[in-house]
């Protein structure tokens, strides 16, 4: 039986993780299969590499693709790879191969004699053939249909508006029509500890931020102050809640909101019960600004990852004073040119609590084999490279990989305290490189979410996790011939 093999494949293509998939249908023996979900799959995959390809190689992959798609709709009275058949032959310039398939869809829908489908896909499905027909209006009444039907299926709206964003685009339309349709937006957010008590201002400048982007998820610390108060605020709206600690959960409520007084312990423990999800590193004992800035990198890179997988935007809200500088995680997504709202605060205090520790964050990249001339040996006969930030390593470990595509690397980023004395055997990234699979970047999960910070392709997908002598792991993978 392969429904769970083709179940597993299909997962890690949705991650976006094309050749891992690719390869996983390849070992399962599925290349030369002739059952129907097999096909469909392989459409899928094939059609995934085709958008990522150029030229000759994409035109072959988009019909190999289209012909899968058709095989399995011969066996079966599906509506799915048909429409999928009929938009990639229009992608591929088979316009007349198109507009036929399109209106065999209609006509399946339209005689009821078709296998099961939910009413989202089968609305969804009638709306892609009108568009490839150039009936705008019914497209449109069929899509409006579609999301109705199931208005919160986030992850098959962002399937169905990809597709029609493709279309669109290749009829040289405007895609604005669909950001209406688009799910709501993953907010990241950080603000300043020291509020008066009088909090009237920043509820009323801060409400007024979120009814402007209205997030359906929001990711941030906690600590006292415009923290706190923004995720109050977006608990209210029915938003989810993603705590993102930079310091293991009793340090930061310590140092971040106790010392800052009683009150604001309350309102912290009610969130973190309240939050859909908490991450808080345990090894990470003392509060600094590395710590901080490490902590937001990830907390951003989960709000982009969440707005790719749901074809939607990521906004970042700061409240803070006019004085402010940026912090170095804050200039990072102005650099890719994410949109930031800004909230100043003229009614502020400057925060009363402890200086930050002294810390700086460093990257290692670790092989098994010497890879590069500088690497340095371990005592336990393993490579590595040190890195003072972490995109120059992501960077070099995808050039090892291009060169050496037959072994894998793991990748740390770690906030270490202020010394020269750093003990390379005490890095988790010794333990995890043996486990890297060939021609794969290996990371520690959650801090694999921040490199998504570091550029659009750079999606380490969830792995499971790796048995360690620290423990067991969560992971994440990036296979650098993806990017």
């Amino acid at each position: 039986m392969i429904l769970p093999i083709l179940a597993q494949i299909r997962r890690v293509a949705r991650s976006g993780d094309t050749v891992r998939a690719w390869a996983m249908f390849g070992t399962a023996g599925l290349l030369q299969s002739n059952d129907t979900e097999a096909l469909t799959l392989k459409g899928r995959l094939l059609k995934d590499q085709a958008l990522r390809s150029e030229g000759a190689e994409r035109t072959t992959l988009l019909d190999e693709a289209q012909q899968a798609y058709l095989q399995a709709a011969g066996g079966c009275r599906a509506t799915y790879p048909l429409i999928n058949a009929a938009t990639l032959a229009f992608l591929n310039d088979q316009s007349a191969a198109a507009a036929d398939l399109a209106r065999k869809v209609l006509a399946l829908l339209d005689s009821g004699d078709h296998e099961q489908e939910t009413r989202y896909w089968l609305a969804a499905t009638a709306a892609e053939a009108h568009l490839l027909l150039g009936e705008e209006a019914a497209s449109q009444t069929a899509l409006r249909q579609a999301m109705a039907a199931a208005p919160e299926a986030w992850e098959d709206h962002a399937a169905t508006l990809r597709q029609f964003h493709q279309i669109l685009t290749r009829q040289g339309r405007p895609t604005a029509i669909l950001d209406p349709l688009r799910p709501p937006p993953s907010l990241y957010f950080s603000g300043i500890i020291g509020l008066p008590e009088n909090e009237a201002e920043a509820h009323r400048k801060i409400e007024a931020a979120l009814d402007d982007i209205g997030p359906g998820a929001a990711f941030g610390a906690l600590a006292a102050g415009a923290d706190i108060v923004i995720a109050e605020c977006v608990i209210a709206r029915g938003a989810q809640l993603h705590v993102v600690l930079p310091t293991a959960l009793d340090i930061f409520r310590q140092t971040s909101v106790g010392q800052f007084g009683n009150h604001w312990l309350a309102r912290f423990d009610r969130l973190i019960e309240m939050a859909d999800s908490l991450e808080a590193p345990e090894n990470i004992a003392t509060l600094s600004g590395a710590a901080i800035d490490k902590g937001s990198e990830i907390a951003m890179g989960l709000a982009l990852r969440r707005a790719e997988a749901l074809a939607t935007q990521a906004i970042a809200l700061h409240v803070g004073r006019a004085s402010d500088t940026p912090a170095p995680s804050h200039r990072l997504w102005q650099a890719r040119g994410l949109p930031i709202h800004d909230i100043v605060l003229t009614q502020s205090l400057p925060p009363p609590g402890n200086r930050l520790a002294m810390a700086v964050n460093k990257a290692m990249l670790v092989a098994t084999t010497r890879l590069a001339p500088t690497m340095q040996e371990s005592s336990n006969g393993l490579h590595f490279l040190m890195f003072d930030d972490v995109a120059t390593a992501l960077l070099q470990g995808c050039a090892l990989l291009k060169a050496r595509p037959d072994h894998g690397l793991a990748l740390e980023y770690k906030t270490l305290p202020r010394t020269d004395n750093i003990d390379s055997e005490e890095w988790l990234a010794m333990l995890l490189a043996p486990a890297a699979p060939a021609g794969c970047l290996c990371m520690p999960w959650p801090q694999a979410a921040a490199m998504a910070l570091q550029g659009d392709g750079y999606r380490f997908e969830i792995a499971g996790e790796v048995m360690t002598r620290q423990g067991d792991c969560p992971v994440g993978h990036y296979y650098s011939s993806s990017h």
